[in-house]
């Protein structure tokens, strides 16, 4: 027998046993394809591109999550595609699945889209943060015969869905794409419902409350919809199972139900569960919900299965958080979903990934900011106790349009629909961020919010305590004010304005003022620093007065970090550097500060040990107080001693420390540690953590040295790489001295090659700076996508004058089911086709001209705490502040000499308030020429090109929307 031959025989033995695997796993009683490879993709838009017989042959082999384009990692200021495109995916149903439910279910698509099946349009759906469920069953062919899918996909500015902001005046991107998971399923025309299909209610899918939550019994009460599809009545019954984490069943109860031709019912259960293993954020226990529809003779015909988290949730006004009743202080942060260059295009395991970091990173929390994010993550939170605030998608804008308001309720439905089993989620945020808009409007999103999970479970968030007519609507607040109910202005840093009316939580904190709110990967080390200090005062109490004083506030129960992430905007060409973390979530220093707030007595089993010690400092040079006489230690040991090549520099406990942040360690939290070398010394700093007096734990670091290897890091998140053609790898490419320590004043160029069972995402595209690219801070970054076979990645990174990096991955091999593929020739196309690189809008360069020299400024008024000298100081985050309510208040700069001005930049104090303004300038003081007048936020400070020859320049300030009248700064801009 010839090799050939042999060979042949094997591949016929493969492909048979993969047929009957399929056709072993299409027979179960519900069966959930998997969507996300085999796709073919177009950048724009095309006529008749979904017919059966279109010609795709130059569209581009893409994969799910995917981003209509692949952006540079810092992509600021609008210059994201936001365009349309089309996507086609071909498969086949066999035989046995004729006369069957098929449902095709997006989890997102960003934003506007119409799916086609055949060329039928079966639907359109508005907005991109929650999925939708589309039944296609009546569209499909079976006997497998070719189907296409067709999706067109609109990125196009639309004002009447939320957040309905263009880009270019927006903190975050909404990015496009088919850019989460999409599956088919399959299943009895006897069947459980989908939440989030068409003409779905509340009472729809499976909703699952505990009446009843103690550690020695508790009531499981579940609501579950079953729809009749056949054209004659069925009997059956619903027989739902609760299994713990080994799969034993701990609690069942079945229903009998007759149902009509094309009816439903509701069917109510309850199940008693006896010694309860309760869902707490550190010891987050999981258990199972097996849903079953079974017909008249026993036979199980659909099945749905879920994680659901036994417990209770309390928020009191004076006291805080309570789960379980216990109480817990929630430290949390604000977290956007996007990543670099592929946008909120990630892999669920990236979505795990942070989820793990964060709780490494000392949070119980997080605020999914600003729009219900990816289910993954929300999964994610519930395996692991991430608890999670979650938010109606809105930013700074309101549309009286009625179709923004139908708009905005029928999503805020469909997020608690989706997400109303979660254990994770605690808190749902019903208002449109720093949004004003009309009461009518507040009501009935709160209405329909506890419609839709009526009973004392579920707790509305308020955006602003900013007007006494919203109190009645919202369970809880996220500031507190002063004057309360006279005029809604933001409180000030003093307990004696502290007016108990509801629950108070500070939803963002730690941006925007403090000596450095901001700082990104490439300062060097003192600043790094300077941002967890600025945030430990600012925790302390000693922040802006919008906070509510943080952990100083007795009432406070809890706050959340802007932000976890560094992240991209359209609002601004910088990349905001607020997180703890960069845009590739490789940690700073305040990372670790954070790290040092969880008590070192809490562990979670496979994430985290509870002792922290972290030295803040690279120990690089004697021009840095963080090498010499400021060495910031972050823990949360009984005592900390700092040694710098094995000589001990000193020792401090946190008793002394406490002295300094005692509101931080009053709440749970721990101070820094800072010791004075007296000087610097090259070598190795380590400080080592102690409790009861013993050694609990140790960290160093070591003078870097010239640079001599590349390290190729993964994460150890103990998550596995999985062969399913689209679960991605974050790679880290580290630039280190002989000794391992990273050169973190590196900016080589690296060159990165992948072979075997993966593909570098971006590879061989020079616009998005992947392959080759420049590493920032001594890291590079960047993603591998898994093939659908499992096997060996092999990667290697080499730089000029450096040793190569080698690291081998394994994949695993992917346990679900992927929808088998159609009839069609090859997709052609290439990733780059069609791109769009837009010109930035924010002209970088025009900030850069000279700066108009101002010989004064004067005000109508002044607050002493915010002097008119502040708007000339060059600080975004010091502020002019009036002294009076009254308006208009005046700004008037008078010029050293006259001068030809080219344009001006103002820049308001909140970034929330609304601020009408008119500017206008003058050559003699006396007569004034207007150049515009507008209402604009905080975050609308992009220059204003306008010239003439002046010697005044003045701003008035007519109204603003909370408290008084406040600018940041205002600057001058001429040619030379």
């Amino acid at each position: 027998m010839s090799r050939v031959f042999q060979k042949c025989i094997v591949l016929a033995i493969i492909i048979l046993t993969q047929i009957g695997e399929a056709n072993s796993k299409s027979k179960k009683p519900r069966v959930d394809y998997n969507l996300s490879t085999g796709w073919a993709f177009y950048r724009g838009d095309a006529k008749q591109a979904q017919m059966l017989n279109y010609d795709d042959s130059k569209w581009m082999p893409v994969v799910l999550p995917h981003i209509m384009q692949l952006e540079k990692k810092h992509n600021g200021a609008d210059i994201i595609y936001d365009g349309v495109g089309w996507y086609r995916r071909y498969f086949k149903l066999s035989k046995d699945q004729a006369d069957k439910q098929v449902l095709l279910n997006f989890e997102g698509i960003m934003s506007n889209s119409e799916v086609f099946v055949n060329g039928e349009s079966v639907g359109i759906h508005h907005g991109g943060y929650v999925g939708f469920t589309m039944d296609v069953s009546d569209k499909v062919k079976f006997n497998n015969e070719n189907n296409v899918i067709a999706v067109r996909v609109s990125a196009e500015y639309d004002p009447l869905t939320p957040p309905g902001k263009p880009q270019d005046r927006l903190d975050f991107y909404y990015y496009s794409g088919i850019y989460r998971d999409a599956n088919l399923t399959v299943t009895d025309k006897l069947h459980i419902t989908s939440e989030l299909s068409e003409h779905s209610t509340r009472a729809s899918g499976v909703f699952v409350t505990y009446p009843q939550v103690n550690e020695k019994r508790s009531l499981v009460h579940v609501k579950t919809e079953v729809a009749n599809s056949y054209a004659t009545a069925k009997e059956g019954y619903l027989q739902t199972l609760l299994k713990d984490a080994n799969g034993k069943v701990v609690a069942s109860n079945k229903s009998k139900f007759h149902l009509g031709a094309n009816k439903h019912t509701l069917i109510e259960q309850d199940l008693n569960l006896i010694n309860p293993k309760l869902w707490y954020p550190y010891t987050p226990y999981l258990y199972s919900l097996e849903s079953q529809v079974l017909f008249e003779d026993g036979k199980v015909v659909d099945i749905r299965t879920e994680k659901i988290g036994v417990r209770t949730i309390k928020f009191t006004r004076d006291e805080g958080f309570f789960i379980n009743g216990k109480h817990l202080y929630l430290v949390g942060a604000n977290r956007h979903e996007a990543f670099p260059n592929v946008g909120d295009a990630a892999s669920n395991s990236m979505q795990e990934r942070d989820v793990i970091e964060m709780k490494k990173g000392g949070y119980n929390a997080v605020r999914a900011a600003h729009y219900p994010q990816d289910p993954a993550f929300l999964a994610a939170c519930d395996k692991y106790g991430l608890l999670v605030v979650e938010c109606v998608p809105g930013w700074q804008i309101f549309n009286e349009n009625p179709v923004f308001a139908d708009r905005l309720e029928s999503i805020t439905r469909n997020m608690i629909r989706r997400d109303r089993n979660r254990a994770s989620i605690i808190l749902w945020e019903t208002a449109l961020n720093e949004t004003s808009y009309p009461l009518q409007v507040v009501k009935r999103i709160f209405d329909a919010a506890h419609e839709e999970y009526p009973g004392d479970q579920l707790y509305t968030a308020g955006d602003y305590f900013s007007h006494e007519e919203t109190e009645p609507y919202y369970d809880v607040f996220y500031k507190q004010v002063s004057k309360f109910p006279k005029d809604g202005s933001v409180m000030s840093n003093y307990l004696e304005d502290q007016i108990a009316i509801k629950p108070l939580f500070s939803r963002e904190w730690g941006d925007g003022v403090g000596e450095k709110p901001r700082v990104s990967m490439v300062e060097n080390e003192y600043e790094q620093m300077r941002q967890g200090r600025s945030r430990l005062r600012q925790l302390n109490g000693d922040g802006y007065f919008d906070w509510c004083m943080l952990d100083a506030n007795p009432r406070m129960g809890g706050h959340f970090m802007w932000s976890y992430n560094d992240y991209t905007r359209g609002a601004e060409e910088e990349t905001m550097y607020s997180g703890v973390v960069d845009v590739n979530r490789y940690p700073k220093f305040a990372y670790y500060m954070m790290q040092s707030m969880r008590p070192s007595g809490i562990s979670q089993k496979g994430l985290y040990e509870g002792p922290v010690v972290f030295v803040a400092s690279f120990n690089s040079s004697g021009k840095y107080k963080t090498s010499t006489s400021e060495i910031t230690v972050y823990s949360n040991c009984d005592a900390v001693e700092l040694y710098r090549n094995n000589k001990l520099i000193g020792k401090q406990t946190r008793a002394e420390r406490a002295k300094v942040y005692p509101h931080i360690v009053a709440k749970g939290g721990s101070p820094s540690f800072v010791f004075d070398a007296g000087g610097f010394e090259p070598g190795e700093l380590k400080a080592i953590g102690y409790i009861n007096g013993k050694k609990v734990t140790e960290h160093a670091v070591r003078t870097a040295g010239k640079a001599d290897h590349i390290e190729i890091v993964v994460p150890d998140h103990h998550i596995t790489p999985v062969a399913d053609g689209s679960d991605m790898i974050p790679v880290y490419f580290k630039i280190c001295d002989a000794n391992g320590s990273v050169v973190h004043d590196a900016k080589s160029e690296i060159f990165i090659r992948v072979k075997g069972e993966g593909t570098l995402i971006g590879d061989g595209i020079s616009r998005v700076e992947i392959n080759p690219q420049a590493v920032e801070a001594g890291i590079g970054f960047a993603f591998i996508r898994t093939s659908k076979k499992a096997g060996k990645i092999e990667i290697q990174v080499e730089s000029k004058g450096m040793k190569a990096g080698l690291l081998t991955i394994n994949t695993v091999a992917y346990k679900g089911m992927h929808l088998p593929d159609g009839t069609h020739g090859e997709f052609k196309g290439r990733e780059e086709d069609g791109a769009i690189v837009k010109p930035t809008k924010w002209d970088k360069g025009f900030l850069t001209k000279p700066k108009v020299e101002i010989s004064n400024v004067s005000t109508t008024s002044s607050h002493p705490d915010f002097p008119t000298t502040n708007l000339l100081d060059g600080n975004d985050y010091s502020w002019w502040i009036a002294n009076q309510d009254q308006v208009p208040q005046v700004v008037t700069l008078t010029l050293k000499e006259s001068t030809t001005v080219v344009g001006s930049r103002v820049r308001f104090q909140k970034d929330s308030s609304k601020y009408r303004h008119k500017v206008e300038v003058s050559s003699d003081g006396k007569t004034w020429e207007p150049v515009y007048e507008k209402e604009c936020t905080g975050w609308d400070f992009k220059p204003v090109r306008f010239k003439k020859t002046i010697k005044y320049f003045r701003v008035s300030i007519l109204s603003a929307s909370e408290g008084r009248a406040g600018l940041a700064e205002v600057t001058l801009f001429k040619d030379k």
